[in-house]
This record gives C-alpha cells, structure tokens and sequence, in this order.
C-alpha cells in the first residue's frame, strides 16, 4: 500500500478571502468518515455517493453549531483523486472555512500540499501527466485560446496524438526484439528499406509536432512588443488603440512620454506586453535621458520591436541612422490619414526591407489590419496545426526532441548494417522519451517540479 493510500488530505479549494461559497476539499480512506464526525450523531450515515445534502457542521466537543453546509460525498475509485473525496460548500466566511480545515486536521486529516490531490488523481491513473498539466495551463490561462487548448489536452487530445507513435514504435521493437530471439531469421534488404521507411514516417510526425512549438509557446507564455519612435509620431496614441482603452496620456507635446508604460492585451489568443516608450532623441533634460535609456532596455528585451514614423515627414538622418542598428521586426507609418507623401523609394531606402504598415492612431485606420500583420509576422514560420496537435509546455518540446533524436539514431543504425540489438536500443529510447511526456515513465524530479507549480486545493 503506498503513503497516499494512508493519508487523508485537506484543503480550501476556492480562492481564499471573502466570497459567497468556500468549498473544503477532503480526499483519502477516511474522508467520509472525518467529514461525518462534524455531522449531528443522527446524520452520520446520511453519505450517498455523488448526491449532496445540507447538514449542519458541528464542533465535535462543544456541539455548537459552525455553519450549515452542503457535502457532497465522491466514493473511490469513481472521483476527481480515485480515492473517497468529500467537498464540504459552506458559506464565504475566512473564519468558518479556516475552524472547518482546523477541526478536520485536529481529528487526523493532513493538510495537502501544492497540486497534492492532482498528483493523487495522476498516480491513480485518473489522468495522465499531460492532462495532470492541462488543469494547472486552464486556472493560469490568460486568454480564452489559451484556455481552450488547456481544455483540449484536459481531454487527452495531446495524449491522443502520441498514442500511435508509441504504438508504432512498440510494434517495432517486438519485431526486432523477435528477430533476434530467433537468429535464423535474419533481416533482409527489403524489410530493412520497409522498417526504414516507416521509421522515417514516425520522424515527420515528431518533426511537425515540435515545429508546433514556436507556436505553441508563443500562445503559451506571450511576448513583449516595444513601441519605439521619435517624440510625438504617436507611439502613445498607438498605444491605446492597440488596448482598446486610453491607458497613455495623449498630447501635442513632443516628450510627454518620459518612462516606459506597459500593458497586457491579446491577439489573436497570444498574450502581449505592449510597451510604450519614451521618444528617442538628443536632449539635456535629465529626466527625458533616463527615459531613453529604459528605451534602448526595453528595445533589448522586447521579442517584438515595431518603430513609428510619419507617414508625410521624412525622419531625420540620424532617426535613420539608428533604425539601421535596431532589431526592428516592423516599420509603422502613422498619421496615414493626413495623406502619405513620403515615396515609395524614400520608404524603402528608410526601412530597408522591413515590413510597413499603414495606420492613423488617431482615426483607428488600420490598427485592425495591423493587429492581423503581427499575428502574421509572428506565426510566420508556423504550419497549419490542429489545436490539438499544438505543443504548448517546453517539457514535452524536449522529450519530443530526443524521441527524434533516438528515431534518427536507429535509422542510421539500420543504414549502417548493425545488428537487430543495436537498432532496438534506440527504438526502447525513443519510447522512453515519449513515455516522459506522459508520465508512463517516471522520473521523480520532474514529477515533483510539475506538481509543486499547482496551487494548494489543486
């Protein structure tokens, strides 16, 4: 019997604070029975599994009356854990909640660590390691495409997409494990090519779910897009069309922006920092030099560089000159609705190749289509992937790697004429690496580091 078999966990799995409903989480073998010891005696044997009831909780020395609560009883192995779970809803009282966890501790729960009753359901085999994942990407999802990926892998869909690889891959070694229990039958020049071909078929499956990562990551974790330009080109005005919401203080003073100014919006489902910046040029003004400095900082550590000039002024040799050193990724030619005058040639010879758009920050004229150009410029590497076939979380982007990796290895190995022994040991890598990802093979470090990221009650 394992140490979670003997232990009965509890925790508060609501927000902590004031709120209507706060709900107490109990999982283990004596959950029900700890949960009913703060039922009046005449209702100690009200539990049905799946159905609530509304009892009264009780301290167990006093009687006195706590609050009144629905439980609803879960019974092994059919709950979120596999083991019995009670949820006690009482009222959203930080008081009551804590005295409710404080006498369920005092008759003999324990109290649950980080992502603790997850990894009971994960070790139970509820749900594999990357739906186990899935939970914590859905609570922390900061856009709605986020969450409906978390969703989809929540569902297995990733593990779905692994499933014949892993059935492919054991095929073969029971093929080549045969081969050589049976040392007559030596592979021939046509199975070999045959057993080739179809490992080469596996790699280009691996090859474009890793592809997806650029994506993935992208979506999952966000970037930072720096807005940079001499004074009053209109970053700010910019700025607030891209939120949606006047967030930067707007005037016709060149230098009004002395600090960097961030905000977090989306598009198209990826999390961005915008960052408004103070206008790049020469001055003595102290406080305007410190705010270039956070300019050129912020233009270091942006992912996502856009420069502004005016559509019908030409910027200045020495504007030029720096957006030649930058790692400018676009080029945004404002107040379009006074009318672009600056040609085409004299465009080019400014931007140098890199992509224009044409807006009016103070109209809103193509800020929609500018939306539609970074979406573009940033997905610009990424294939056409199924949602679910998106690989999100940098833990499965490496286990894929070395699948492919061992998968490389076996077809040179095949190719060089080795033996049945040497190939099968890359093929049982393979297999490994993509039982990394699903938590088939187990490695506690990396068991422990996921799990300790869940917050308590998860």
């Amino acid at each position: 019997m394992s140490f979670y078999a003997q232990t009965t966990i509890v925790a508060l799995a609501t927000p902590p604070g004031y709120g209507g409903i706060g709900v107490i989480r109990l999982s283990g073998v004596d959950a029900g029975c700890l949960a009913q010891k703060l039922l009046p005696a005449a209702k100690r044997n009200a539990f049905i599994p799946n159905q609530v009831v509304f009892q009264p909780l009780l301290h167990p020395e006093t009687k006195q009356n706590i609050d009144d609560a629905l439980l609803t009883y879960f019974q092994a192995p059919h709950s979120y854990t596999g083991e019995d779970v009670v949820e006690i809803s009482c009222h959203g009282s930080p008081v009551v909640l804590a005295e409710v966890i404080r006498l369920l501790v005092s008759l003999g729960a324990e109290l649950a660590q980080p992502g603790e009753f997850t990894l009971r359901a994960f070790l139970n085999q509820r749900l594999d390691l990357t739906q186990a994942e899935a939970i914590n990407d859905l609570i922390h999802a900061q856009t709605s495409y986020q969450a409906q990926l978390a969703a989809r892998q929540l569902r297995g869909e990733l593990s779905i997409q692994i499933k014949p690889l892993k059935d492919a891959l054991i095929e073969m070694i029971v093929y080549f494990e045969s081969a050589v229990e049976f040392v007559e039958d030596d592979l021939d020049s046509l199975d070999i090519e045959r057993l080739k071909q179809r490992i080469d078929e596996l790699i280009a499956r691996v090859k474009q779910l890793i592809s997806s990562y650029r994506l993935g990551r992208l979506i999952r974790s966000g970037i930072k897009l720096a807005l940079i330009g001499r004074p009053n080109v209109g970053k700010s005005s910019l700025f607030n069309q891209l939120l949606g919401k006047d967030r930067a203080i707007v005037t016709h003073i060149p230098g009004t922006t002395r600090d960097t100014l961030s905000e977090f919006f989306s598009i198209n489902g990826i999390p961005v920092e915008l960052i408004d910046t103070a206008g790049i040029r020469e001055t003595e003004d102290f406080d305007e030099k410190l705010g270039v400095e956070r300019t050129r900082t912020a233009i270091a550590d942006a992912d996502f560089v856009i420069a502004i000039i005016e559509a019908h002024q030409l910027p200045d040799q020495g504007e030029v000159e720096l957006f030649a050193q930058l790692p400018i990724h676009l080029f945004v030619l404002n107040k379009c609705d006074l009318g672009v005058v600056l040609a085409d040639e004299m465009i080019q010879q400014i931007v140098q190749g890199t992509p224009t758009a044409q807006v009016s920050a103070r109209t809103g004229q193509g800020v929609d289509a500018l939306r539609n150009r970074i979406h573009s410029a940033l997905t610009a590497d990424a294939q056409s992937f199924s949602d679910s076939g998106i690989i999100t979380n940098e833990r499965h982007y490496h286990a894929l790697e070395q699948t492919l990796a061992a998968m490389q290895q076996a077809t040179d190995d095949l190719a060089a004429g080795f033996s049945e022994e040497v190939v099968v040991v890359s093929l049982h890598e393979a297999l490994r690496s993509l039982g990394i990802i699903t938590g088939e093979t187990l490695i506690s470090d990396i068991i422990n580091q996921i799990f300790t990221t869940f917050c308590i009650g998860k």
